[in-house]
């Protein structure tokens, strides 16, 4: 009787789970589906919101040359991804990142919506597809600091 009661004080515990499916991510371009290589992919996971929102575990890849980036086995079995691409606007209807299911990914495959074009793909148990524009966004210039500001006004380099 204590035994079973242990068992079951124990089950809503959560323990992490090691899966040896590997994870990855394929980038394409939204317009025409072809896939875009050497592009730079920020992965952020984690057990909850708060951990993504932490950047508790990230990790910045770059696509080869079939659009695929994957996953380290750590990323691979945590239970939620956040994924952006430097540089390119992906093609859901909110450009911000998602939150997904890595459960998901590795069980059905996910694609994202793609509002940029008609390109489609199938969605493949351990695959996550994102579309993306295939134009580059330009960055942002940086501002100068306060102080290189005042310097430059005052004839100083």
């Amino acid at each position: 009787m204590l035994l079973h009661a242990a068992q079951v004080r124990g089950a809503d515990e959560v323990f992490p789970v090691v899966h040896s499916e590997s994870i990855a991510v394929r980038i394409l371009d939204g317009s025409d589906g072809h896939p875009i290589a050497h592009a730079h992919v920020s992965l952020l996971a984690g057990y909850n919101r708060r951990d993504l929102h932490l950047a508790m575990w990230h990790d910045d890849v770059s696509t080869d040359d079939h659009g695929i980036a994957r996953l380290s086995d750590a990323m691979a079995n945590l239970p939620f991804l956040q994924i952006s691409v430097a540089r390119r606007h992906t093609c859901e209807a909110h450009s911000g990142s998602a939150t997904v299911s890595v459960d998901l990914i590795r069980r059905d495959g996910l694609c994202m919506p793609n509002r940029c074009g008609l390109a489609t793909v199938q969605d493949v148990p351990g695959v996550f597809t994102v579309f993306v524009k295939n134009k580059k966004v330009a960055p942002t210039p940086a501002s100068p600091s306060p102080q290189r500001t005042t310097a430059i006004a005052a004839g100083k380099k």
